[in-house]
């Protein structure tokens, strides 16, 4: 007999992580406060199930667990990558299972890593489920502190949308150049595109490119200055470039005299 999952909420995460539930063999029940046809009220869905699913938001984690009627047995799950497991706590048993996709449109959970905290005893079965729906099981320290859970969300949410205020800024640079500012996006995705590529090929160092690559000090302050002729602030450009520094230096690429130049310009930019 296949296990019972009950759902609670049914936001953009849970419309994908239902139909992968039910794909396996398993039960699916969806529990929210105005339940439709074949829904349940969550304290019904989760009196029905075996895993419950917190598929709230964040700031009602805590509150939906604390007013569930939990029982011996059940597992408390939430895919949240910053909530720490202890708003689950009134459940007798509590996992975290986010999966690290943006979840636009109508993609699945597939071919993503899945960050997994729990303790010994369910781990082996979520690293399971988690085979069985496609993931990569990611091992999270457990239990895993507050400011941890943050600084893991941090760098999930810096590899996702602080990709996009990247472009934001190029777009705005474009613009300042006297392109057609709603042509940017489509001319420079495939140039991000091909730097990601690369990096999976290579890794981060091995894929970084551009004048700081190249030791190039000319070029550089070429562009410092369209900045503040563009009257944007630098201090994006500077801290990208800082840290594409640390990556041609870990590359190999760059002597020690053209180190030394690109940290001064930089710097000197400030």
């Amino acid at each position: 007999m296949g296990r019972r999952h009950a759902v609670i909420g049914y936001g953009r995460l849970a419309r994908a992580l239902v139909p992968a539930l039910q794909a396996t063999g398993d039960t699916v029940v969806i529990g929210r406060r105005g339940p439709g046809p074949g829904e349940f009220s969550p304290e019904a869905a989760t009196q029905a199930a075996d895993w419950a699913w917190l598929t709230v938001p964040d700031d009602h984690i805590a509150a939906t667990a604390a007013a569930l009627p939990w029982r011996a047995g059940q597992l408390a799950l939430h895919c949240s990558g910053a909530t720490p497991l202890a708003a689950l706590a009134p459940a007798p048993a509590v996992a975290g299972f986010h999966p690290l996709k943006l979840l636009a449109g109508d993609a699945g959970l597939a071919g993503a890593h899945v960050g997994i905290e729990a303790d010994a005893a369910h781990r082996p079965a979520l690293e399971a489920l988690a085979h069985a729906l496609g993931l990569v099981p990611l091992s999270l320290p457990s239990p895993m502190s507050a400011q941890a859970r943050a600084a893991y969300h941090a760098a999930a949410n810096l590899a996702a949308s602080g990709v996009l205020a990247v472009l934001a800024e190029a777009g705005a640079l474009w613009s300042a150049a006297g392109l057609d500012g709603g042509q940017s996006l489509a001319a420079l995705l495939p140039l991000a595109r091909g730097a990601l590529d690369t990096a999976a090929a290579r890794g981060l160092a091995g894929a970084v490119s551009g004048p700081i690559a190249r030791g190039d000090a000319g070029v550089l302050a070429r562009h410092l200055e369209a900045l503040a002729g563009a009257g944007l602030d630098g201090d994006l450009l500077r801290a990208l470039g800082l840290r594409q520094l640390a990556l041609a230096q870990a590359a190999g690429r760059l002597d020690l005299a053209q180190v030394t130049a690109l940290r001064a310009l930089l710097a000197a930019s400030a």
